[in-house]
């Protein structure tokens, strides 16, 4: 803000004392030299007035752009801005109506992309699908359980994006539902790798896993279920993006009152460009496309789940590949927090 002086209500005291003055000068000055204030008096108003209209209709003018700006905004034009020079109470209302602007053209591409991507990812699970029935039903294929498993494949594969956008809706809608409970981290951490080893084996990568945690006995409060999709998701991501032959190791470890979970593979990397921008919605790195995709909505939902646990998450340097860090409090949710967050779920 530009201080007080720059306010709107400054600016209308010193006009008005500014006129009253300008006034008594004119007619003072008009009386010493001889004028009557019958004709000095009425120039210095109307030289007052216009003034005055001057300065009003440049303070108003913001207002009447804003006013257009909106009935575009209206129809669904969201480059229109509103020009403004003064830093007062209208200027104020001008950038903030550009930013409101600037974030609904944002949410709208957003939205553009969604559908363009969600059809996308959609689209290849369901053609799959119905090719294998279709093969099946018409005795192209035999009904074998490797066909039959291949179209569970591509069921589970629907499942999960369904999910991945339940979950988004609810990013969206800000609701959430969290059931904490005590968690084991060497339980958690096992759980988690079990899920992945079964679905890298069923895609035919050669991935090795390992797993660390000091203390080996560490325990702590939260959500089992949101936090086994967090890891489950980065440890997939993980294999999809790692060499063969290589490995993926998950490392859980108490610092001060923090528990800290890093999620290591020996891939090519996040450039430290897109390290914020994969948490977005439907973003990926450059390599994602190349080696297995994935919905782009996953790191999204991540980080959704660790920040209902008061958490963050991250890509932090690593000597080889990627490595995503975990930050989860161990004091837990706390009493309030949990009830809060209970009260918000969707049923």
């Amino acid at each position: 803000m530009g201080g007080r002086f720059s306010s709107i209500v400054w600016r209308i005291v010193t006009l008005v004392g500014a006129s009253a003055t300008f006034t008594a000068i004119v007619v003072w000055l008009g009386t010493r030299q001889g004028v009557s204030p019958a004709y000095t008096l009425p120039f210095a108003i109307t030289a007052t007035v216009l003034v005055a209209w001057a300065i009003a209709h440049a303070t108003v003018e913001p207002l009447r752009q804003a006013t257009r700006a909106a009935r575009s905004m209206a129809q669904g034009d969201y480059s229109v801005r509103v020009e403004y020079l003064t830093r007062d109470e209208v200027g104020q209302l001008a950038h903030a109506f550009n930013r409101m602007a600037q974030d609904l053209a944002e949410v709208d591409r957003l939205h553009r992309e969604l559908v363009a991507n969600l059809s996308h990812e959609l689209r290849t699970p369901v053609a799959a699908l119905r090719s294998r029935l279709e093969n099946m039903a018409d005795g192209v294929e035999e009904p074998t359980p490797e066909n039959l498993e291949a179209a569970v494949v591509q069921a589970e594969r629907l499942t999960e994006m369904l999910g991945y956008l339940l979950d988004l809706s609810r990013v969206e809608s800000g609701t959430a539902g969290l059931e904490p409970t005590e968690i084991a981290v060497a339980d958690l951490l096992d759980e988690s790798l079990e899920l992945v080893r079964l679905a890298s084996e069923k895609r035919g990568a050669k991935i090795h896993f390992s797993s660390r945690i000091d203390p080996a006995d560490q325990t702590f409060i939260g959500d089992r279920t949101r936090l086994r999709q967090v890891l489950t998701n980065l440890l997939d991501n993980a294999t999809r993006h790692a060499p063969p032959d290589t490995t993926v190791t998950v490392e859980a470890t108490r610092v001060r009152q923090s528990l800290r979970i890093d999620v290591i593979d020996a891939g090519p990397g996040v450039a430290a460009e897109d390290r914020e921008r994969i948490f977005g919605r439907f973003q990926r790195g450059d390599g994602a496309a190349a080696v297995g995709g994935g919905s782009g909505i996953g790191l999204a939902i991540a980080r959704w789940a660790v920040s209902l646990h008061g958490g963050t998450i991250r890509v932090v340097d690593s000597d080889v590949g990627a490595r995503f860090r975990i930050m989860l409090p161990l004091a837990g949710l706390g009493r309030e927090r949990r009830g809060a967050i209970r009260d918000q779920g969707p049923n």
